[in-house]
């Protein structure tokens, strides 16, 4: 009798910690904290409560802010293998799944000690290129400052585009267990689909309280704002 009511005493104990501690961190959230680790642990809370929705939105609030954070990756793709809808995102081919790998692994830091390391480069390259003795020919070090400057420019697109997809991330997640996609921004309107929590959503435009969407499968319709949460608000 003891020991079950000891057991019971610690389990009620175990709980009002993580209850306190969860609300310690969605505190944090609500102060405007945006930091890919605080989300990743909301978002791993929220799933043991069993909110994939809002653990979703969370894990891709984390990669919002830091696309290679592996954590928070592994778990949105464990919670998409296991929500309903997971048949609508596409099988990509591997060459694609390597590239995009390598793509958000260099997340924004990455990126500007990357450009920082080949405009020093190229300036090595311009200084060698000028200085190189005017009685030979300059063929090699041409090449070696072409190479580095077109890496340094490609390096600096691929910055731009993060950077401008950041900015305008258009990410959703249904928070509701299940919701009607329409053709028209009316509840009256027919329904196109049937979407369950958890589904990753891009909002294309909005209309009112109404958002059109995409499906991960490229399938649009029309929902309800109030149904989903924003990555970026």
């Amino acid at each position: 009798m003891k020991r079950c009511f000891l057991i019971t005493l610690l389990f009620l104990l175990f709980c009002s910690l993580g209850a306190s501690e969860f609300e310690k961190l969605k505190a944090l959230d609500e102060q405007g904290l945006q930091n890919p680790d605080l989300y990743y642990n909301l978002g791993v809370t929220y799933w043991q409560t069993g909110q994939s929705g809002m653990a979703s939105l969370y894990f891709l609030k984390a990669l919002h802010l830091d696309s290679a954070h592996k954590a928070a990756r592994e778990n949105l793709n464990y919670s998409i293998r296991l929500s309903k809808d997971r048949d609508l995102y596409p099988q990509r081919l591997f060459l694609v799944r390597v590239f995009l790998e390598v793509y958000d692994f260099m997340n924004m830091n990455r990126m500007a000690v990357l450009n920082l390391a080949l405009l020093i480069l190229s300036s090595l390259s311009l200084l060698w290129y000028v200085n190189y003795d005017p009685a030979k020919e300059r063929g090699l070090p041409g090449l070696v400052l072409g190479t580095m400057l077109c890496l340094l420019l490609i390096s600096v697109s691929v910055s731009a585009f993060k950077a401008y997809r950041i900015k305008g991330n258009r990410q959703a997640v249904l928070l509701e267990e299940s919701a009607e996609l329409r053709e028209n921004p009316e509840d009256s309107a027919k329904r196109v689909a049937t979407i369950h929590e958890g589904v990753i959503l891009d909002i294309r435009k909005t209309a009112g309280d109404w958002l059109f969407v995409n499906l991960p499968n490229g399938d649009g319709g029309w929902i309800n704002g109030e149904l989903v949460g924003r990555v970026q608000q």
